[in-house]
């Protein structure tokens, strides 16, 4: 009798397993918890007066894969990408790279 529970009950297991790992959301789904971990992260790495002083983040999400967060030129700059620290952050897994200056 134990042996016929364990047959039945192994299959459904995996299968259950299977459906579970194919359905998970982006880590990262949206520009603005991209923008608030790019803030923390290039704050630890710089230092947050030279990451707030000049300005805003800029988010850039014309990739479909990952979000490129950077400091903007400053607060009376027009926002333009290039020259400043920068992460790039995984939509789907949430792994980053710093990048000292974007050019």
């Amino acid at each position: 009798m134990r042996r016929l529970c364990l047959v039945v009950l192994m299959p459904n297991t995996l299968t259950f397993e299977k459906d579970t790992h194919s359905d998970h959301r982006d880590y990262v789904p949206d520009k603005k918890t991209a923008e608030r971990i790019a803030e923390a992260v290039l704050e630890a790495q710089f230092g947050e007066k030279q990451i707030k002083t000049p300005g805003p983040l800029l988010v850039d999400e014309s990739n479909k894969d990952f979000w490129i967060v950077q400091v903007s030129g400053g607060k009376n700059a027009m926002p333009t990408p290039g020259g400043g620290p920068a992460v790039g952050i995984n939509r789907h897994s949430g792994c980053m790279q710093v990048m000292a200056h974007m050019k």
